[in-house]
């Protein structure tokens, strides 16, 4: 079972609007199906886009003034350009009569990282490794056009089942920073996300930069392998003293987890952002290097395990009971009977 966390969102959750209910039309363009889901930022509509008949996800964002407004759509502006097999696609944006703005998006069929772990548990830290790092590819594409997510969590990773396995797909940029921005450094008196998540320097209100998403990163790569996220607590103080004081505990239940692994995560969660791994593309050099080491050793182990049985040496059989019956058997009580002169 999975250890109580404080999830709490720093945010309040917005008020439904009127024009996304079932079977509305938004814009003339939008069929509303039904509610996928509801956060601290918005909620989240299964709708079909009428003139492509295409099934799509609307997501209400909720904009407390003009100016945050203004900022949802330069920003929506620039994760339409985000083209990347591991970043949901944003189709349009647009707002409601009541001046709600919205995101239009890919929609994606699978389950939440969140859902999967409330499912299964704990992963072995190479199968997490294996999913983080397209995560990763995205990331370090985003932050190279000047998009920090700074919102990483496990509902915010959606894995949709892809012909040669899971796919996962990072969601939710609704509240990422562009660095391209000057003032968008500066988060303001509003401290956006949930605190178990959440950087350091996010909950101290600091400037961020794309390191924030190296912090998010390794949070969820914690929580894959140990089955709960590195600072969760019941208390929201609590969680906040830990998240900026304390280190995380070493999962000793962890399957796969060894040294290597457990430098690597721990350089990607140090409280200092200065201090910490540099970059997303440095923290995926790092793990695929792991992964390659790891998956070497299995198959080394493997080969061993078929040499070993290849040349063990053979048992014979146990003596068949009715070796009497056999021909051989046969000829020797013909030999016996002819000495004896029975015929």
């Amino acid at each position: 079972m999975r250890e109580p966390e404080a999830t709490q969102e720093l945010v309040p959750a917005p008020a439904s609007s009127n024009a996304m209910r079932v079977g509305a039309v938004l814009d003339g363009r939008y069929r509303i199906d039904g509610l996928l889901g509801e956060g601290g930022m918005g909620a989240v509509w299964r709708a079909t886009q009428l003139s492509l008949q295409r099934q799509v996800a609307i997501k209400l964002l909720r904009a407390p003034d003009p100016a945050q407004h203004a900022r949802l759509q330069r920003e929506a502006l620039a994760l339409a350009a985000l083209q990347h097999p591991a970043i949901v696609a944003v189709h349009d944006f647009g707002e409601t009569h009541g001046q709600e703005p919205y995101l239009v998006m890919e929609l994606v069929r699978g389950e939440s990282l969140e859902a999967r772990l409330s499912r299964v548990g704990a992963i072995g830290a190479r199968e997490a490794v294996e999913l983080l790092l397209p995560l990763l590819d995205g990331l370090a594409y985003a932050h190279e056009r000047g998009v920090v997510h700074r919102d990483l969590k496990p509902s915010n990773v959606l894995i949709a089942a892809g012909d040669d396995g899971p796919e996962p797909k990072l969601v939710d940029f609704g509240i990422a920073l562009l660095t391209t921005n000057p003032a968008a450094r500066l988060t303001g008196a509003m401290v956006v996300g949930t605190p178990v998540y959440m950087a350091p320097e996010q909950l101290r209100g600091q400037p961020l930069d794309p390191r924030v998403d190296v912090w998010g990163a390794a949070t969820l790569l914690y929580e894959m392998i140990a089955g709960r996220p590195p600072f969760a607590g019941d208390q929201l103080m609590r969680v906040i003293t830990r998240v900026v004081d304390e280190p995380p505990s070493f999962p000793r239940r962890a399957a796969d987890l060894d040294g290597r692994l457990w430098s690597i995560l721990m350089g990607a969660l140090r409280k200092d952002p200065q201090s910490r791994t540099s970059s997303i593309a440095t923290l995926r050099v790092a793990l695929a290097g792991w992964l390659e080491t790891a998956l070497s050793s299995r198959a080394s182990e493997a080969e061993s395990g078929r040499r070993i049985a290849a040349t063990a040496p053979t048992v014979p059989p146990p003596p068949d009971s009715k070796a009497a019956d056999s021909p051989q058997g046969d000829s020797m009580d013909a030999l016996i009977r002819a000495r004896l002169g029975g015929g």
